[in-house]
């Protein structure tokens, strides 16, 4: 069969491709063609795709500041027992 699963990274490409495709079809500019029941969730997707996209703050970096920082905190509550 043509859209069976065989694979996780074939899994992820159809997932992917859907997403865009989804994503163009969401756009402003296609909504005056959209019926008006599903113009307003697409509407939300493209915005919560675009609020996502323009993020500053990279995920690389939501993950690996607190792992860069836990040897600090796991240091000073060593320290702050040692203290007692």
């Amino acid at each position: 069969m043509r859209l069976s699963l065989h694979t996780p990274f074939g899994a992820f490409c159809k997932a992917l491709c859907l997403s865009a495709a989804v994503y163009a079809v969401s756009g402003p500019s296609l909504a005056p063609y959209r019926p008006d029941i599903i113009d307003l969730p697409l509407s939300r997707y493209h915005q919560a795709v675009n609020e996502m996209l323009s993020d500053q703050t990279p995920m690389l970096a939501m993950v690996t500041e607190p792992l860069k920082a836990s040897p600090h905190h796991v240091r000073q509550q060593i320290e702050g027992m040692l203290r007692r």
